[in-house]
């Protein structure tokens, strides 16, 4: 999570081998990060639900993904953004879910996020990862 990021914890609540889900509030509109997104109509920007669909990702991993020198808790390196398509806004105080599912291909894990609020789908998100630390492969410390 960056410095600016005002989503604060997620909360897990399913973590297994098809994927994970974790739930988190919507910064209120006094949040800095609405103040001007957009004026006079604060919406959670889109980029913090890709955050929220990594961070679910990265969790899942800790628990599910092998490891890539056989220890447990895997990490998973991010690769591409495939598809990102917002539905509707997410306003200050909502809850928000965010459910990812994996399929494991010869291009590396894809996950398929959709985030929802009590009012519908407000975002669909592939991620594409793959396993262990790209920057270890690049300085052949693996």
């Amino acid at each position: 999570m960056s410095a600016a990021s005002p989503l604060g914890e997620l909360e897990l609540i399913r973590s297994n081998a098809e994927g994970a889900a974790t739930v988190f509030e919507a910064p209120m509109d006094d949040d800095p990060v609405l103040a001007g997104h957009y004026p006079g109509f604060p919406v959670l920007p889109g980029v913090f639900l890709i955050e929220a669909a990594d961070r679910t990702v990265r969790q899942w991993a800790r628990t599910n993904a092998p490891a890539a020198d056989g220890a447990d808790g895997g990490d998973v390196e991010l690769l591409a953004m495939e598809r990102c398509r917002f539905h509707r806004p997410v306003f200050p105080g909502d809850r928000v879910l965010a459910d990812v599912s994996v399929a494991d291909s010869a291009a590396g894990l894809l996950f398929k996020a959709a985030v929802a609020t009590n009012r519908g789908k407000v975002a669909d998100i592939r991620l594409r990862y793959r396993l262990g630390h790209g920057r270890d492969r690049e300085e052949g410390t693996q």
